[in-house]
């Protein structure tokens, strides 16, 4: 500081870019002015970030600068664009149907160029208001899609057009639509949604490796059809979610007439979407060829405890993580899931600080036999805040069931921070 000495411009370009990428669009420009080193450096940055009108003064001012700008960097023979980031759910920038449209058109500049795109917008009350809802994609580079507040309304969510897909982000978004298409996707992540109480999203991926719902906030969980190259799954339900039975029981109310109305559309409606057939409609069954698999759910969704009436088997299974759902009935849905796993070697019972108590009911599926575990079983984790009743319910059906005390860890996390963590490993009971 005291030498005057520059020591940034000095930097490689690369490690400037990597700065820049920490930056919205409107301040790397802005470096322009620092020093004649500085002056065409902006040009070349592999990402833009854009964060609304907030400080322009007006949003004309703003979308004028991101017009200029995208056309200096996606038309003619620019350098590549990697990466384009667009934040407008802060200021309410895309309240106003102008700036609306202005999104649309910078979006149909930007996709066939870049790599990865970020939308980020406050979802309308208005359906198709906002884009890419009134629009299908087109980009033959674009291989990662995270969409945040963005609504899609009609039948199908059509992202054929890009090719080159492999992974998609989906956060707190409306999709009020009945399919997914893409033959090129890998990954997708779909959290904190909104979707119809009355019917079921079909998801069917050629080409799909990884699959996460996370707390689905409204609606049906997904349909899931032919998944074949699916190895790992991620399901987390909460008490939102629509696959519940209002009478409060934990595997549905009835079977035809006296169902509730959340029983009866547990299906689905027939005139509003594809297809119900009630074996097409097993969500577990979407999961059979999974490698790894976590099921977490609020205790009163109904929607594992149905299917484990038709519990399929999971021939690739190695890994399984649940939650307290699986203690309902004399843990009758945790020894389905062993007996029907036959290579598992990784089993981890995660429980919540919650009561004790677990849910009486009436078992639904009963295991056969004595011994229920798989030959390749190495361990079996329970994680807890304390050890309390449920632990050792757990502890002595495993047991009893043919898993040795042995290969039996429990973690318990207790409430005081400096406490740290503590592992146990059972040697009997008292």
């Amino acid at each position: 500081m005291a030498s005057g000495e520059d020591r940034i411009s000095a930097l490689p370009e690369d490690i400037l870019h990597q700065v820049f990428r920490l930056l919205p669009a409107h301040e790397v420009v802005r470096t322009c002015l620092l020093a004649r080193r500085w002056r065409g450096v902006w040009r070349s940055v592999p990402t833009l970030c854009f964060t609304g009108a907030k400080g322009w003064g007006s949003a004309d001012r703003f979308a004028q600068f991101v017009d200029h700008l995208l056309h200096l960097r996606c038309g003619g023979d620019g350098p590549p664009l990697d990466s384009c980031h667009f934040d407008f759910d802060s200021d309410g920038f895309m309240l106003l149907p102008a700036n609306q449209r202005h999104a649309s058109n910078w979006l149909w500049k930007a996709l066939p160029r870049v790599r990865a795109l970020r939308l980020r917008l406050r979802i309308p009350e208005d359906p198709g208001a906002s884009p890419p809802s009134d629009m299908h994609l087109f980009s033959q580079h674009l291989t990662r899609l995270e969409l945040v507040g963005v609504g899609f309304y009609g039948s199908v969510v059509d992202f054929t057009g890009c090719p080159a897909l492999v992974e998609l982000s989906m956060d707190t978004c409306d999709i009020v639509v009945k399919q997914f298409l893409s033959p090129s996707l890998k990954h997708l992540r779909i959290t904190r949604c909104y979707a119809q109480e009355n019917y079921r999203i079909l998801i069917s991926l050629p080409n799909l490796v990884s699959l996460e719902l996370i707390e689905w906030v409204l609606g049906r969980i997904p349909l899931l059809g032919s998944l074949p190259c699916l190895s790992r799954a991620v399901v987390v339900l909460n008490e939102s979610c629509a696959d519940q039975c209002s009478q409060g029981r934990f595997d549905s109310c009835g079977d035809d007439s006296d169902m509730c109305d959340r029983c009866y559309y547990y299906y689905g409606d027939p005139e509003l979407g594809p297809p119900y057939d009630r074996n097409n409609c097993i969500f577990l069954k979407g999961l059979s060829e999974v490698r790894d698999l976590e099921l977490s759910a609020n205790s009163d969704v109904i929607v594992f405890h149905r299917d484990l009436r038709w519990c399929p088997t999971f021939t690739k299974l190695k890994t399984l993580l649940l939650n307290d759902w699986c203690l309902a009935a004399d843990h009758n849905a945790l020894m389905c899931f062993l007996q029907h796993s036959p290579i598992l070697e990784k089993l981890t019972i995660q429980l919540s600080e919650g009561s004790s108590d677990v849910t009486e009911a009436e078992g639904i599926y009963k295991p056969v036999g004595q011994s229920v575990a798989s030959n390749c079983l190495e361990i079996v984790e329970i994680k807890c805040a304390n050890i309390d009743s449920r632990v050792h319910k757990i502890l002595k059906i495993l047991t009893t069931y043919g898993i040795r005390l042995e290969q039996i860890s429990v973690q318990q996390t207790s409430r005081i921070p400096e406490s740290g963590c503590f592992n146990f490993v059972c040697t009997g009971f008292c």
